[in-house]
């Protein structure tokens, strides 16, 4: 089962990685003058990206959903205490506010799209097919493009494998 992970990691595009660290970084670098409050943030946001990754490793699926759905409760969180003291907030505190908004949903949508890929390689094709959905629903608006059509993309595979019939019996353009 570990060689089935460690597979599935390297197999991950290297620009992943590199998005995921990159946002990671950039959380757990917040400037202290808006306070500890969006480095323990960050470093929440971290703990829950590393436990995600563990479970899906154990192939603890649900383990690793419950994770990644607090990931995005940081993210409506931040929203919302945004929307409620936008007046009272300097530009400061609103930039790292969605910073962490940004971040958090970022990271979600691509722990999402590893997770349909894990489904994908452990042949739970409808369960790939549910996660690629969620995150086409999801994540609307043009900073979640390359999710969504990644996603779109994962999502056209595995339908070709569940009706392979529907690709090959399709006119050619």
């Amino acid at each position: 089962m570990k060689i089935l992970f460690l597979l599935y990691s390297c197999s991950m595009k290297k620009g992943t990685w590199m998005r995921i660290l990159g946002g990671l970084l950039i959380v757990t670098n917040l400037p202290g003058c808006t306070g500890d409050r969006y480095h323990q943030q960050a470093e929440v946001i971290k703990s829950h990206v590393e436990t995600f990754y563990g479970h899906l490793q154990s192939h603890h699926v649900d383990r690793a959903v419950s994770e990644n759905e607090q990931i995005e409760v940081i993210a409506l969180s931040a929203e919302e205490r945004l929307l409620r003291r936008v007046g009272q907030m300097n530009q400061g505190e609103k930039t790292q506010e969605w910073k962490i908004i940004k971040t958090a949903k970022e990271t979600a949508a691509e722990n999402w799209l590893a997770l349909a890929r894990y489904f994908s390689e452990t042949q739970q094709y409808n369960k790939a097919r549910g996660t690629y959905r969620r995150v086409i629903e999801t994540y609307q608006g043009s900073p979640y493009h390359s999710y969504v059509d990644r996603a779109k993309t994962g999502l056209r595979n595995v339908e070709a494998i569940l009706d392979p019939g529907a690709i090959s019996s399709s006119p050619e353009k």
